[in-house]
């Protein structure tokens, strides 16, 4: 039990510190002999100057995998878990690096005695306070940790997990201290304080004049080659970019054809008879089927459409089919008729084989149970003292109505087909139930099916057929135009994936595309790609845009540049139209330039955006620096050209009340920027590349 929260509070704990330390399957990698295993010299990446080889990121992930697959219980990964994975890995590399070397740097360290005091000493670790809580008073249990810590010599798995565990409180505990240092030192000035709480709760009325840039036709505004490349080169911070690809492809599905339907229409038919004779249902079905044998009791019209008629008037052992629904063949075999509650209300205690080490001693005592009920115990008081099942046992084993179907097939059963005051024991996937019938509504007449599925999967001769389709699609072009002409006169769907980074993993509709996007890094602009088979779809794309990591280029981006050539060409003609009108009040100004005097109210200074006018961060700002009677120069908005008069401000709360609060809601809103954005600046200082989309 200890060691199950333990495992559940490591999970929490890496998380905090940036994603848990996970595995991923090497998969086709490894099954082809990849990089990692042939001996070749080979960097997935660096990060802070320090070079990280495939060999020793596979180590890393060779000893993360048996921790995520005992924490989730899983056995194997699909190819989207596996790849989530490899990226909390690969973060959790950096975060280390990163933060180990600042770490060490400013001399941020936690000692054995400060580890000690976390896990056995007088300020215990929440973590460690919430695993060795006992569940009955709700104290924390020192004394079970000193057990707990004497027991796990015996047990060398266990012993690697706790090491783990604490490992991870200490990087935590290492992560807290290099936090607070940093938070010690943000502070907020009382000015500070002040500014913030005037713009969150002063709104000012405004009187303005304003000219669109929608007033003059774009095509009046001249631009040139130069205007377009001085913006660019004024702006161009604005236009990095990372590596992205833009790749242009066709899907041709695999679906089963004819042939395939046939020839699981006819395994059915030949199986059939066996179907109808065998005394063995349960057996045959988890042979044959598709899915496990699971027959459900159900009142008339649960079942569903014509077969839910078909087997309200059959006879017992009547079996329908095959039919086809969607891409399955189905056969249903009627297996039971009874007469049942509709519902029942009954009570149990759980008595778990691992709670006393091996299946006769838990069935000892779940026999002595029973027995003390016989002779007169107590139920309720039993279950709440010895009920392994937390949410009835407080309750004294009452699990309430329930419907037939929502208890596992033994439970069900002692309870359906039971009578109002049965004591029972049964045996389940979760151990010994000891359950009493208290109670059961009505009586209806309820048909237990079960079914045999066989999905229809396209054949290999089916996939060869429309591979070569895809190949021959593939032979017949050569460029981006060639593409686009075939997809036209063939009929086919074109879609389009764009910016495309190293290291994703998905593109909508496709079955793990990593070799499609992978190919899009190693080709060139106009390539043409090999048929990939992407789950069931054979897949050949184009590959029509290239952007290298750093500035996106002029041609590129030509029409926004152009937009904003025009913009700032239209705002400073403006601007000098109003540094002409300039004169005497608003109105003034306003007639001269031959527009209206405009009123917004409720305008406050914490905003961006002005209702009515949308984003106006040049507008605002200004605004809020204005006395009262104010009137601004021309301002060069998102809109248009200003000029502004600050008509009013609205009183401001009594400021004094107010400050301290304000003071404690803006320190502790920097403090919570500090855990990301500390991080976040480190990490891009550390100059990371990231080299995995080579590789997988």
């Amino acid at each position: 039990m200890v060691i199950g929260k333990i495992r559940e509070q490591s999970t929490l704990l890496l998380l905090l510190i940036g994603g848990a330390m996970l595995a991923f399957i090497l998969g086709d990698l490894l099954n082809s002999g990849g990089f990692l295993l042939n001996g070749s010299p080979t960097e997935v990446g660096e990060i802070a100057g320090q070079t990280i080889e495939g060999r020793k990121f596979q180590e890393r992930v060779d000893e993360t995998i048996a921790n995520y697959k005992n924490q989730t219980g899983q056995s194997s990964l699909d190819n989207n878990t596996t790849n989530q994975l490899r990226d909390q890995a690969w973060n959790q590399m950096v975060r280390e690096i990163v933060l180990g070397e600042e770490f060490e740097a400013v001399g941020v360290r936690v000692s054995k005695e400060e580890l000690y005091d976390m896990v056995q000493g007088n300020n215990p670790h929440p973590q460690v306070i919430q695993a060795f809580t006992n569940p009955e008073t709700g104290q924390f249990d020192r004394a079970q940790v000193m057990n707990f810590l004497k027991q796990m010599e015996q047990d060398e798995d266990i012993k690697k997990r706790w090491v783990a565990f604490e490992k991870d409180i200490a990087k935590l505990r290492r992560n807290e201290k290099y936090n607070n240092l940093i938070k010690k030192g943000l502070y907020v000035t009382d000015p500070e304080a002040k500014s913030d709480f005037a713009a969150k709760n002063q709104k000012a009325t405004i009187k303005f004049v304003l000219k669109r840039y929608a007033s003059v036709p774009d095509s009046t505004i001249e631009v040139s080659d130069s205007d377009i490349k001085k913006y660019y080169n004024d702006h161009k911070s604005q236009y990095e970019q990372d590596a992205s690809r833009d790749v242009e492809f066709v899907s041709f599905k695999v679906n089963p054809s004819q042939e395939d339907f046939a020839k699981v229409l006819n395994w059915a038919e030949r199986l059939k008879p066996e179907f109808e004779s065998t005394e063995n249902d349960t057996l045959l079905v988890n042979r044959e089927s598709d899915m496990r044998f699971n027959a459900r009791w159900l009142p008339k019209g649960e079942l569903g459409g014509l077969v839910d008629s078909l087997m309200f008037q059959a006879e017992k052992g009547f079996v329908y089919g095959p039919y086809l629904e969607g891409q399955t063949y189905r056969m249903a075999k009627l297996i039971g008729v009874k007469m049942a509650p509709d519902s029942v209300s009954a009570r149990h205690i759980l008595i778990r084989p691992q709670t006393y080490g091996n299946y006769d001693k838990a069935k000892a005592v779940a026999d002595s149970l029973k027995k003390m009920i016989e002779n007169g115990a107590d139920f309720a008081e039993l279950a709440v003292v010895n009920s392994e099942d937390p949410g009835s046992g407080k309750e004294g084993g009452d699990l309430g109505w329930f419907k037939e179907g929502q208890m596992v097939p033994t439970f069900n059963d002692a309870c359906f087909d039971g009578k109002k005051g049965d004591l029972t024991l049964v045996e389940s996937q979760f151990g010994f139930h000891i359950i009493e019938v208290l109670d059961q509504k009505g009586k209806t007449e309820k048909r237990a099916v079960t079914f045999i599925d066989r999905a229809v999967e396209p054949s290999t001769k089916t996939f060869q057929v429309k591979y070569g389709e895809a190949d021959e699609f593939k032979r017949s072009i050569t460029s981006i135009a060639s593409f686009d002409q075939e997809v036209a006169n063939r009929g086919l769907n074109k879609r389009i994936a764009s910016n495309l980074k190293p290291n994703d993993n998905t593109i909508a509709g496709l079955e793990n595309p990593r070799a499609l996007i992978r190919w899009a890094f190693e080709a060139e602009k106009g390539d043409v790609s090999e048929v990939f088979e992407l789950g069931d779809n054979f897949v050949v794309g184009v590959l029509t845009t290239v952007r290298e990591e750093g500035y996106t280029a002029i041609d590129e981006i030509r029409d926004e540049l152009e937009t904003q050539v025009i913009k700032d060409k239209k705002a400073a003609e403006f601007m000098k139209e109003f540094d002409a009108a300039r004169a005497g009040d608003i109105q003034t100004i306003a007639n001269n330039m031959n527009l209206p005097v405009e009123v917004k109210d409720n305008v406050t200074f914490s905003s961006t955006a002005i209702p009515g006018l949308g984003r106006e961060p040049a507008l605002i700002g200004t605004i809020s620096g204005m006395q009262e009677g104010d009137i601004s120069k021309a301002i060069k908005g998102d809109q248009g050209v200003y000029v502004v008069l600050l008509e009013s401000k609205s009183a401001l709360p009594d400021q004094q009340m107010n400050l301290t609060n304000n003071k404690q809601i803006l320190n502790s809103s920097l403090s919570a920027r500090v855990d990301y954005e500390v991080y976040e600046a480190l990490k891009e200082k550390a100059d990371i590349k990231d080299n995995r989309s080579k590789f997988f």
